[in-house]
C-alpha cells in the first residue's frame, strides 16, 4: 500500500515538473506574498494645514521599515514595507478634508481630495505624508479616527515667543532714580532734634545729612524695586538655560516650527522655551505632541518637570527631572539638571545613618 502511494505520489510530482514551463509561458506569475510582514493596525490619522501644504500623520501599532507614496485622481495610495495592515474601511466625520479611508494588506487609501507631488517621512511608529492641495478652500485640521488630538498639529502657528526676553531688560535703566533725593527734609528734623542749645549748631548738620542720605534712602526710597528687574532675564530664560538654550536659538526654533510644523528638533526647543514665556497650555501640548512621535527625547521629561514643578507637584517634577538627567546629551545639560534634583527630609536621614555605624574603633590593644 505505501509503495502505491509513493509511485502515485513520484507521477503526480513528474507531472508537475513538466507542467511548470508550459505554465510559465501561458500565464504571469501571482504576486508573492511579503515575506516576515508584521500584522499591524492604523491607531490614528491626523491630517493638518498650513497654506495649501496638507500634512497627514498615520499612526501605526508596529514600526514600518519603508514607504511610498503616489497620487492619482482624487485619492492617495500609501504603500508600506514590512507591514501588513488590517482591513480598514472609514468613513470620517463630516467635514474632514479625506471622506474615505481604505487599508488592507500593506496599502492605505485616502479618498476625496486632490493631491499633487506627495512625499513620505517614516518616524517611529508612524508615517508621514506632506502633499499640496488643489483645492485651498478646505478645512485646516481633523482627525479621520475621532481622536481629540486631532487639533493639536495646528499649535505650531503661535511662535510668539522672542519679544518677552527682550522687552524685560529695558527696566534695568529705570534704577538710575537714586539720585534724585532731594527728599532729605524728614532726615534733616532728626539732627535738628538732637542739638538741645543753640540755634545755629542746627544749620551745622544740615550739610552732614547728604553724606548720610544714601545710607538711609536704601531701606527708605523704593530701591529695592531695582534688583527685581535685573533677576527676571536669569528667570525668564530658567528652563532653556539649563537645556543650553538662548533667547536666539528660542527665535530660530519659533520661526522653524514656522516653516515645517512637524520639525522635531525645534519643536523640543520651542516647548521649553513656552515654558519660560509662562504660556504653560501651550508648551504642554507641544510636549504632548514631541512625546507622541520621540518619547525618548530628554526634553520631554525636562519641559514636564517644570510644569510639574510649576503646578506645585514636586515629587512628579523630581522624578521627571530624574529622567532628563539619565538621558541629557551631555555632562554640562546633565549637571544643571542634577542641580534641581533635591533629596527629601527622609532620604537625608537615611544617608545620616549610613556612615554613623564606624563603631569597628573598639579594636582590640597589644
Amino acid at each position: 500500500m505505501l509503495r502505491t502511494r509513493f509511485s502515485f505520489a513520484c507521477s503526480v510530482v513528474a507531472l508537475a515538473f513538466s507542467a511548470i514551463p508550459a505554465h510559465a509561458q501561458s500565464a504571469p506569475a501571482p504576486a508573492a506574498p511579503a515575506m516576515g510582514a508584521l500584522p499591524a493596525r492604523i491607531n490614528d490619522i491626523q491630517v493638518a494645514r498650513t497654506g495649501d501644504t496638507i500634512s497627514i500623520l498615520v499612526k501605526l501599532s508596529q514600526q514600518p521599515s519603508a514607504a511610498t507614496v503616489k497620487s492619482t485622481g482624487e485619492a492617495l495610495t500609501l504603500e508600506i514595507d514590512g507591514l501588513n495592515l488590517n482591513t480598514l474601511n472609514l468613513s470620517p466625520p463630516a467635514g474632514s478634508l479625506v471622506t474615505r479611508v481604505e487599508a488592507a494588506s500593506g496599502k492605505l487609501t485616502l479618498s476625496g481630495v486632490a493631491f499633487s507631488n506627495p512625499t513620505t517621512v517614516i518616524y517611529r511608529n508612524a508615517v508621514m505624508l506632506e502633499a499640496k492641495l488643489a483645492e485651498p478652500s478646505l478645512p485646516a485640521a481633523t482627525s479621520l479616527m475621532g481622536a481629540t488630538i486631532a487639533t493639536k498639529p495646528t499649535a505650531p502657528v503661535a511662535p510668539q515667543l522672542v519679544p518677552t526676553p527682550v522687552a524685560v531688560p529695558a527696566k534695568v535703566t529705570q534704577p538710575v532714580i537714586p539720585p534724585v533725593a532731594p527728599a532729605s527734609a524728614p532726615i534733616a528734623e532728626h539732627p535738628t532734634a538732637t542739638p538741645i542749645a543753640p540755634t545755629p549748631v542746627a544749620f551745622k548738620p544740615v550739610p552732614v545729612a547728604p553724606n548720610a542720605k544714601p545710607e538711609d534712602e536704601l531701606p527708605s526710597h523704593p530701591t529695592p524695586a531695582a534688583p527685581a528687574p535685573a533677576t527676571a532675564p536669569v528667570v525668564a530664560l530658567q528652563t532653556a538655560s539649563i537645556a543650553g538654550i538662548d533667547a536666539a536659538r528660542c527665535a530660530k526654533s519659533a520661526e522653524d516650527l514656522a516653516k515645517d510644523a512637524w520639525a522635531l528638533a525645534a519643536m523640543g526647543d520651542h516647548a521649553l522655551c513656552l515654558v519660560d514665556a509662562g504660556k504653560l497650555d501651550e508648551a504642554k501640548n507641544r510636549l504632548d505632541q514631541l512625546a507622541a512621535i520621540t518619547p525618548q527625547d530628554w526634553r520631554v521629561s525636562l519641559g514636564r518637570a517644570m510644569l510639574a514643578e510649576k503646578a506645585g507637584d514636586m515629587k512628579t517634577a523630581q522624578a521627571a527631572f530624574v529622567s532628563a538627567s539619565l538621558a541629557a546629551p551631555n555632562d554640562k545639560i546633565r549637571v544643571a539638571i542634577s542641580e534641581r534634583i533635591s533629596g527629601t527630609p527622609e532620604n537625608k536621614e537615611t544617608d545620616i545613618e549610613l556612615p554613623l555605624p564606624t563603631a569597628p574603633a573598639a579594636k582590640p590593644v597589644h
